[in-house]
C-alpha cells in the first residue's frame, strides 16, 4: 500500500479517519478546517483505488521538536503494516525538516519502541495534556542535532 503526503483532496477522509478513534478516547477530534489547512503536515495510506486507509500528522511543537499525531489505520486495513509505514516515513519528514527530536503520546511504549523511541518526561506537555488526553507515556525518538540554520 502507497504512503504520500496528502493533499487537501485527502482532508475530509482523514477526518473520517480519525473520527473513528475518537469515541474510544484513542484519538482527538480534528475538523476539516484544521486538516485542510495543515494537509502538507499529514501522511496517509492509501489502497489500490487511492483511498486514505491510514493517516499521520507531524506537527511542530518547537523548532527542534516535533510530534507525531493523529496516528490512525482504518479497522479493515490493520495488520498490513500500514501503522509501521506511516511511522516510518514520519521520522524521515521529521529528519528532512531537521528536528532534533520526534516524540509520541501514546499508551503502547512497545510499538514506539520498535522505531528506537523511548519514554520521555516533559512535564509542560504532561500538564497540558492531561486535561484532554487519557495517554499519559511520551515516548521521543532523537534524530540528531539540526543542522545550523
Amino acid at each position: 500500500m502507497p504512503v504520500r503526503r496528502a493533499t487537501e483532496f485527502d482532508a475530509a477522509a482523514i477526518c473520517a479517519l480519525i473520527d473513528t478513534y475518537v469515541p474510544s478516547g484513542t484519538l482527538l477530534p480534528r475538523s476539516l478546517d484544521f486538516v485542510t489547512m495543515r494537509c502538507h503536515e499529514f501522511i496517509v495510506a492509501t489502497d489500490e483505488e487511492d483511498r486514505v486507509i491510514g493517516c499521520v500528522h507531524l506537527d511542530e511543537y518547537s523548532p527542534s521538536i516535533a510530534e507525531l499525531r493523529s496516528l490512525a489505520v482504518a479497522p479493515s486495513a490493520q495488520g498490513l503494516g500500514l501503522g509501521r509505514d506511516l511511522v516510518q516515513a514520519t521520522i524521515e519528514l521529521a529528519t528532512k525538516r531537521e528536528y532534533s527530536i520526534l516524540f509520541a503520546v501514546s499508551n503502547d511504549e512497545a510499538f514506539f519502541a520498535r522505531f528506537g523511541f523511548a519514554r520521555m518526561d516533559i512535564p509542560e506537555l504532561d500538564r497540558e495534556r492531561s486535561e484532554v488526553s487519557r495517554y499519559k507515556g511520551v515516548f521521543a525518538k532523537e534524530l540528531g542535532a539540526p543542522a545550523a540554520r
